[in-house]
């Protein structure tokens, strides 16, 4: 919950007493009809007992039958006279039928439930032998639902909300549901206690009372009693690879077995559901099957609205908490990559391959299919598996690492047009392109260290996962790359057989035996019986990523002031007890970046440990904002350091008298003229440039030298622009620790001295609108490919636009304030 449970729990009973005011006195038996398990639904026709209730459920489609009638009619002769149920529901809606076929009557249920946390609120409109009561010829209900953490549930639901108090059928039924074990994750749903209550003509009446004991998902068996007619009844709920039967039966105790209601009911629910361990349920190998790009970032909302985004699809996060559930799963015996996911750096495949080593750790083996690789997706992850099969004619892009630059100073001289690089040190390259004539010294240097640290993590990692199967050793396999005929790379023993995909799931079969499929998609959703997370210190999971603007940033592409503001937010939240940074940056504004940092510094002061956890990029201004953390983890193929400031100046004037365009000015001093880039480039500027970039190095400095607790000439010795990878950063002592996320929260909660709840946070516009676009785009935000990339040219481009991103923000980018001046990034 965003800021405290007691806050819903107010706007709940706030709610149930606006609705206890408006209620209609109305003599209503429904001793017989009022739901029971009103707080906890398990089928999908409990779900139904509540329109909000559909706020809650699960899985994306449902659909499903179901008969009632007197016990004895099941098995008499005369036959069948009660109810028949139909549903269907699509994310939050619902539409259901119930029909009484020995009378011919119909009545129609249309529901819809928004999610807002844990709160839901639904609305029902229905037509039925009940709707006469309302002039329009129709009825409508309305209900809310609400999860306390994981121990606590409660709903209401006030029906014939359109009728006037003359003929009105309205009464209030209110259910609540404790679970006793929820203190301990493992038992949270084994037990939950519930009861149902109904407030008609002002009079209040206790409806039920029951109990649950349910095993996961799949199975629940529930008892309860109603004391209005001293009856008993039965539930029984069992969920198969996603069919559903459910039976119930309630009877007084005399005349239990003979005498009473029952029902019987069948469903198929798809898209989320997926059972958890059990001994009874049928082994299966988890499948993940042409995953892509995973979004690295978790969804924009923390709440849902009519529920059709259910079927996004699943992020980065989903997929290796999945991973790692599945190592622990009894049910899963296998793990199947068919085309393994693709990724737009070395610190994402190794985060990947972290969660597929933990996998195979426990026991299970990784079966591994593809098309077409690259060296991401081959080295950390096809190398890692027991059995890895390529396509008979798919070429392999296996090759090594390589960084390549284009450099336009020449065409900007024929174009007459003058760049200058305003920089702190020669190792501050990300302007080179526009300044230079080709790669100088210092750059190369540079660049031979990253690019010949990223192939050694990669030959470590290939050595260590099958160098007993290579038929050279890591470096000379993949330096022989790449591997356009596939039998090339099977003789190098890069893969074990060329398979077609079916023959490939039967040499699966003969090693493991017949499984099941479970896709990772609706295994990620599992179909938890869990209400949320028990009550524990709140932690803020901040995530930054792209460039560094001077403007609000776009959640999710771009770092603004509105991140300053939520850590704000966040340190004034008594709520909070800790943040983490995800960063994901190549740096950009200075002025952002500090105004960050020194939120980061407030937040510690007030006494909220703060750890950064980089994923690709932390480099530039993306190291300036994680410096004054507790404590910072990175990857060890993380790009991070780039201590250093850089500025472009631009002179446009020759391009002007090429155009036969001239120009005229005006000015009161001579500063009037200050970084007009259509005038002549003066020197004196360049002074003043110079000045202010040295200026902001040195804060920079001693900004890292604070938060590191490093001397500040040990900072300008590791700084002067110089990019680092995570593992040589973890050597200098820029960084604490290699790992990633679940390294950085098990570290907080190491600091807090208790488990910890994680709340997303992704600051900045949800919607850019064009100011934010144009700073984002020129302030060179990192390129987010879509689709597989299987050519080494096109993945040669993909690298150019990569490593010029890598190396600190890309070309000029101007704020309104300062429309024809230079502006300075760090």
């Amino acid at each position: 919950m965003k800021k405290s449970g007691i806050s819903y729990l107010v706007l709940f009973l706030i709610f149930l007493w606006l609705l206890n005011a408006n209620i209609a006195v109305f003599a209503q038996d429904n001793a017989n009809t009022t739901p029971v398990f009103g707080a906890d639904p398990m089928s999908v026709w409990d779900y139904d007992s509540n329109p909000a209730l559909w706020g809650f459920f699960p899985d994306f489609y449902s659909s499903g039958i179901r008969i009632s009638d007197n016990s004895s009619a099941f098995f008499s002769e005369a036959g069948f006279s009660g109810q028949v149920n139909a549903l269907i529901s699509l994310g939050s809606f619902a539409y259901s039928l119930s029909k009484t076929p020995s009378t011919g009557a119909a009545n129609h249920y249309l529901s819809s439930a928004g999610l807002f946390g844990p709160l839901s609120l639904g609305f029902r409109f229905r037509w039925d032998e009940e709707s006469r009561a309302s002039a329009n010829g129709y009825a409508a209900d309305i209900g809310l639902a609400m999860r306390l953490w994981n121990f606590a549930s409660l709903s209401a639901q006030l029906k014939d909300v359109l009728a006037s108090e003359q003929n009105a059928l309205q009464d209030l039924s209110m259910a609540a549901a404790l679970r006793p074990l929820a203190f301990d994750k493992r038992l949270e749903s084994l037990l939950t206690l519930s009861a149902d209550a109904l407030l008609s003509e002002n009079n209040f009446s206790l409806q039920s009372i029951g109990a649950r004991i349910a095993l996961d998902p799949w199975l629940g068996l529930g008892v309860f009693y109603r004391p209005k007619n001293s009856g008993f009844g039965l539930n029984l709920v069992v969920q198969l690879s996603g069919f559903e039967s459910s039976a119930s039966h309630t009877a007084k105790a005399s005349g239990f077995l003979k005498e009473g209601q029952s029902s019987l009911g069948f469903a198929y629910r798809m898209g989320r559901l997926a059972q958890k361990s059990s001994p009874l349920l049928p082994k299966s190998m988890l499948v993940i099957e042409n995953p892509g790009f995973y979004a690295t970032l978790p969804p924009m909302m923390d709440y849902e609205l009519g529920g059709l985004d259910k079927e996004a699809a699943i992020w980065l996060g989903q997929a290796l908490d999945s991973i790692n559930r599945a190592a622990n799963d009894s049910n899963i015996k296998c793990l199947v990559l068919v085309n393994p996911p693709l990724f737009d750096s070395d610190a994402r495949a190794q985060e990947f391959a972290r969660a597929l080593l933990g996998f195979k750790a426990s026991g299970k083996p990784l079966y591994v299919y593809a098309g077409s690789m690259d060296r991401l997706n081959y080295v950390y992850s096809a190398s890692i598996a027991d059995f890895a099969a390529i396509e008979p004619n798919s070429p392999q892009a296996i090759m090594d690492v390589a960084s390549f630059s284009l450099y336009f100073k020449g065409l900007f001289e024929k174009l007459g047009i003058k760049a200058y690089n305003l920089r702190s040190h020669d190792t501050k390259t990300a302007y080179n392109i526009f300044t230079e004539e080709g790669m100088t010294e210092a750059e190369r240097a540079m660049q031979e260290r990253y690019v010949f640290g990223l192939a050694e993590q990669a030959y470590s990692m290939l050595d260590k996962n099958r160098g007993d199967r290579l038929a050279k050793p890591a470096k000379e396999s993949i330096a022989s790359g790449p591997y356009l005929s596939p039998d090339k790379a099977l003789t190098a023993g890069l893969v074990d057989a060329l398979l077609y995909k079916e023959d490939f799931f039967k040499e699966i079969e003969e090693k493991e035996g017949k499984l099941g499929r479970k896709d990772l998609r609706s295994y990620a959703r599992n179909g938890s019986l869990s209400w949320g997370d028990f009550p524990a210190k709140s932690v803020a999971v901040v995530y930054l990523s792209g460039s560094i603007i001077d403007g609000p940033g776009v959640a999710g592409q771009s770092i603004g002031y509105k991140t300053a503001e939520l850590l704000e937010e966040l340190r004034n939240d008594k709520s909070v007890a800790g943040v983490i940074l995800r960063v994901d940056s190549g740096g950009g504004s200075a002025i952002i970046s500090d105004q960050i940092a020194r939120e980061v510094r407030l937040l510690k002061e007030a006494g909220i440990p703060v750890i950064a956890s980089m994923a690709s990029y932390a480099a530039s201004g993306g190291y300036y904002v994680s410096a004054m953390a507790d404590r910072i983890f990175a990857e060890e193929g993380t790009i991070t350091g780039s201590i250093g400031v850089t500025g472009l100046g631009l002179d446009f004037s020759g391009l002007l008298e090429k155009l036969g365009i001239g120009t005229g000015s005006v000015s009161a001093g001579d500063s009037g003229d200050f970084g007009n880039p259509f005038l002549p480039f003066e020197q004196d500027d360049a002074k003043k440039q110079e000045e202010m970039i040295r200026y902001i190095y040195e804060r920079f400095v001693n900004v890292v030298a604070e938060g590191r607790k490093l001397d500040p000439a040990r900072v300008d010795e590791l700084g002067k622009g110089q990019v680092w990878l995570g593992s040589e950063a973890l050597n200098n002592g820029l960084i604490d620790e290699t790992g990633g996320l679940e390294a950085a929260k098990a570290a907080m909660e190491k600091l807090l001295g208790s488990k910890a709840n994680y709340k997303n946070y992704i600051p900045g516009d949800l919607q850019p609108n064009l100011l934010s676009l144009l700073l984002n785009i020129t302030a060179g935000s990192k390129v987010k490919t879509e689709q597989a990339v299987l050519f080494p040219g096109a993945l040669e481009a993909k690298k150019i636009l990569e490593n010029l991103n890598s190396f600190g923000p890309g070309p000029l980018y101007l704020e309104p304030s300062w429309l024809f001046r230079k502006q300075y990034s760090n």
